[in-house]
């Protein structure tokens, strides 16, 4: 069993959120510095990353996607990064839980 340890910040967040959300900022600042063609298809559910394309991508761009942490899930046909963020699989769809924000 894990523990996790919350501190609270000023203005109410704690550190852990605080971490992922610099892990996220992290990722999608490579995203738009390495390959800025690919951030019109991805988009923020929650503190995840998720990238979903219309077209087929090329041996570079799924190695890029993996080398940042991105891994294919087949169940939603889409490649997510979980930047840090530990949870189990959902019953459910995420993108009706969380808000859905697009990087473009």
């Amino acid at each position: 069993m894990i523990k996790k340890f919350k501190q609270k910040l000023k203005g109410g967040k704690d550190k852990m959120e605080e971490q992922e959300n610099e892990k996220q900022t992290e990722v999608i600042e490579t995203l738009r510095t390495a390959k800025p063609e690919l951030v019109k298809d991805c988009y923020a559910v929650g503190l995840w990353l998720w990238a979903e394309f219309n077209y087929k991508l090329t041996p570079e761009e799924v190695q890029f996607l993996k080398d940042i942490g991105f891994r294919w899930n087949p169940k939603r046909k889409v490649w997510q990064n979980a930047c840090g963020k530990i949870s189990f699989q959902s019953g459910s769809d995420p993108r009706q839980k969380y808000e859905v924000l697009n990087l473009a």
